[in-house]
């Protein structure tokens, strides 16, 4: 496995993103920064809806709320793709880590409460006919707390690496 890693680390990729290998060395901040922008956008627009379906701003109508998915969906692709650059950068720091597969999980998890709540809730054809049934609030109350959950394992990320130094077992 160290091999496939330093092969990873050694890559024209890798090495672009890090910005070794081109004189132009701000792509690994613009890579973070649009990463950044990208779950503000997913993170907030997911907590704004999952907030407005426990009760708050009720005078937004739930189907309104459906607007906001092409630009969350939109959000996800930006973080698919500057994530993976991110990972193609230092992929021992991430991939030996057990907290990077704990964000993983949840990045699982949040997108498909993205896409369940749109289905679901905000584009049911009864949405704002009927009251939010405690399912729904359920999978707002579960949306938040992933948000939450997968913000402060990526945050984590970048001071857990140390645990291989320390002789932590990783996963691979």
């Amino acid at each position: 496995m160290d091999r496939l890693l330093a092969f990873i680390e050694g890559s024209a990729p890798a090495l672009w993103v890090r910005g070794e290998s081109t004189e132009w060395t701000f792509v690994f901040p613009i890579v973070v920064t649009l990463h950044t922008i990208g779950m503000g956008f997913l993170a907030g627009g997911s907590a704004a809806i999952a907030l407005r379906i426990l009760g708050f701003a009720p005078h937004i109508p739930l189907r309104a709320m459906a607007r906001f998915l092409p630009l969350l969906w939109l959000a996800f692709a930006v973080n698919a793709v500057s994530g993976i650059l991110l990972l193609t950068a230092y992929p021992t720091k991430a991939l030996t880590n057990p907290v990077f597969y704990l964000k993983v999980c949840l990045i699982a998890f949040a997108v498909w409460l993205v896409y369940r709540i749109g289905a679901a809730v905000l584009r049911a054809p009864d949405a704002d006919k009927r009251p939010v049934t405690a399912k729904d609030k359920l999978l707002a109350v579960a949306s938040l707390a992933s948000w939450i959950a997968l913000i402060t394992a990526g945050r984590l990320l970048a001071y857990t690496h140390k645990w291989e130094m320390l002789g932590i077992p990783a996963i691979i």
